[in-house]
């Protein structure tokens, strides 16, 4: 068993009770979605998906209490590799492309989006056009509580990004970045 979880404190989000696996079963029984072994989906996990949306999870990926994660119109799909961390009240909304690498660790409160709308003067905000960009973290990037992630982001792998940061740039493997807009801060070393 990987040695950053704790399976055994059942105070832990990482605890998979016998409730959890049923829980997960029930989540995770529908079209478009494919998951791995090990996979915990917590309470009030909801998960939204149009007809023609994938969600691929990979193994042991923890959902933790109240993640909300939205496939949407186009053509969105979601990859979420193995030992994925998705921390309470997190929202993961895709039209297009989401990928999140294996051993990532997504605090609480976070959001990531691959897409924004335009906002030209002359049609009504609810008519503008939404504007869809990938977004890529990479593997064993640790993502602070309260973090935003937008539109045509690429993360590296080993990043660590600051508690309420809005990443709008790409971000080089292992660098440390924060703040609004997050900056870079230091290599890891």
């Amino acid at each position: 068993m990987f040695k950053g979880y704790s399976w055994k404190d059942k105070a832990s989000s990482t605890h998979i009770s016998f409730t959890d696996k049923i829980r997960t079963f029930m989540k995770l029984s529908k079209k478009g979605i494919v998951y791995g072994k090990n996979v915990c989906v917590k309470h009030n996990v909801e998960i939204r998906m149009t007809d023609n949306a994938k969600l691929k999870i990979g193994d042991n990926v923890i959902l933790d209490s109240y993640v909300f994660l939205q496939l949407t119109k186009p053509n969105p799909r979601v990859i979420l590799e193995d030992y994925v961390g998705i921390g309470r009240n997190c929202i993961v909304a895709s039209k297009g492309n989401i990928f999140i690498g294996k051993y990532t660790q997504i605090g609480p409160y976070c959001q990531i989006n691959d897409q924004g709308h335009s906002f030209k003067k002359d049609k009504l905000i609810i008519e503008q056009d939404a504007i869809i960009e990938d977004v890529k973290i990479g593997q064993d990037c640790w993502i602070g509580s309260g973090v935003r992630i937008l539109k045509g982001v690429t993360i590296g792998d080993g990043v660590i990004i600051g508690a309420g940061s809005v990443v709008n740039k790409n971000i080089p493997s292992y660098e440390i970045w924060a703040g609004v807009p997050a900056k870079f801060i230091k290599k890891r070393i």
